[in-house]
């Protein structure tokens, strides 16, 4: 067993790497998602609920700095999305939305890694990541978001199963991740300076007024997630991930409205500021050729209260979908068709394998 040092052989590696593209890694995935009681599962149906739509994401992913122990990557989601149904969600029908953008930045480090006969076999990594969400779906950005920013650490631990000579269940991958996002906006409340609704105040007076809702942003949001990678056999692998999304909203303060008979003071403090989210996620994925990856996978996401005031189950809510993912490896496509970022087989790929651990 060793931990991490700079050697030699972190250059061979390096030189070995440059063989391989900076950006792999880069994808485009359509996703197919669906909410469960359109497939009757589940017993509560309510229209605005039973959703099935398109969501189409590029990732383009570039590798900053590309050593063998550490990486410096950046990435970004951009994408859009079409309801085919009619929860009436969008104003018009199948109307295609832009998502909002995400910005990433993400630092890896390998820390330990054991040697041996179980070279390998065990790995620890630890991650930095940031990230800039800039409003450009419709929602956000006709509600007075400015951007969110979010940075967290993330721990990767590797463990041995069967082996990596196995067939299946080689070994499992758990990652721990927590993140602490800030939202930057225009007000508390969601506003919209070209809406101007004309508003009569407690002393009988009319104001234009853009503010849109009564309720508060989640000016803050504290993510807890842990996720399991198990491959099952050969190609085919399983992921669960379990996630606590805890949201904090304003706290508002005391004041006083201008009636007609005087000063009316008023407690703005009685406002839930803490909501509580959870989110589970299972599926199965299996590549094609590497260049493209089929994920079938069931999700549920929802608030830990629902509307009637009652504790919502973890692992089924009304908002509980059933999802199919198609991601094809651009990267992978780029180096098959023209033979470029893939390792060539010769005496720098056998010196590497050949490597002595410290």
């Amino acid at each position: 067993m060793r931990w991490n040092q700079a050697t030699a052989a972190d250059v061979l590696l390096e030189e070995e790497e440059e063989t391989t593209l900076r950006w792999r890694g880069t994808t485009f995935t359509w996703n197919q998602g669906g909410s469960t009681t359109l497939l009757g599962v589940g017993g509560e149906y309510t229209p605005a609920i039973q959703v099935y739509g398109w969501d189409f994401t590029l990732r383009p992913n570039y590798y900053v700095l590309d050593r063998p122990r550490d990486k410096v990557s950046v990435s970004a989601d951009i994408g859009w999305i079409v309801e085919l149904t009619n929860s009436d969600i969008t104003t018009d029908y199948r109307e295609p939305q832009l998502k909002d953008v995400a910005l990433n930045a993400r630092y890896s480090r390998e820390i330990w890694e054991s040697g041996g006969a179980n070279r390998g076999e065990y790995k620890t990594d630890a991650a930095m990541r940031l990230r800039v969400t800039l409003p450009t779906s419709p929602a956000s950005w006709n509600s007075g978001k400015y951007f969110t920013l979010g940075l967290g650490p993330q721990l990767i631990q590797k463990v041995k199963l069967l082996g990596s000579k196995a067939d299946g269940l080689n070994h499992v991958t758990a990652t721990l991740g927590v993140t602490y996002a800030h939202l930057f906006a225009e007000s508390y409340t969601p506003v919209n300076d070209s809406l101007r609704r004309p508003r009569q105040a407690p002393s009988g007076e009319v104001a234009l007024d853009e503010q849109l809702t009564g309720w508060s942003f989640a000016m803050d949001r504290l993510t807890t997630s842990l996720e399991l990678n198990l491959p099952l056999y050969k190609d085919l692998s399983m992921a669960t991930s379990f996630g606590l999304l805890s949201d904090f909203k304003h706290e508002f303060g005391e004041g006083c409205v201008e009636i007609l008979g005087g000063c009316a003071p008023y407690d703005g403090s009685g406002g839930t500021t803490y909501v509580p989210q959870t989110a589970f996620n299972v599926s199965l994925s299996y590549p094609v050729y590497e260049v493209v990856g089929l994920t079938l996978g069931y999700n549920n996401t929802n608030r830990q209260i629902g509307p009637d005031g009652r504790r919502r189950n973890f692992f089924y809510s009304p908002e509980a979908q059933f999802y199919l993912d198609i991601t094809a490896n651009l990267d992978v496509i780029y180096s098959k068709v023209t033979g470029r970022g893939e390792k060539p087989e010769g005496p720098a790929t056998a010196s590497a394998a050949g490597r002595r651990e410290l």
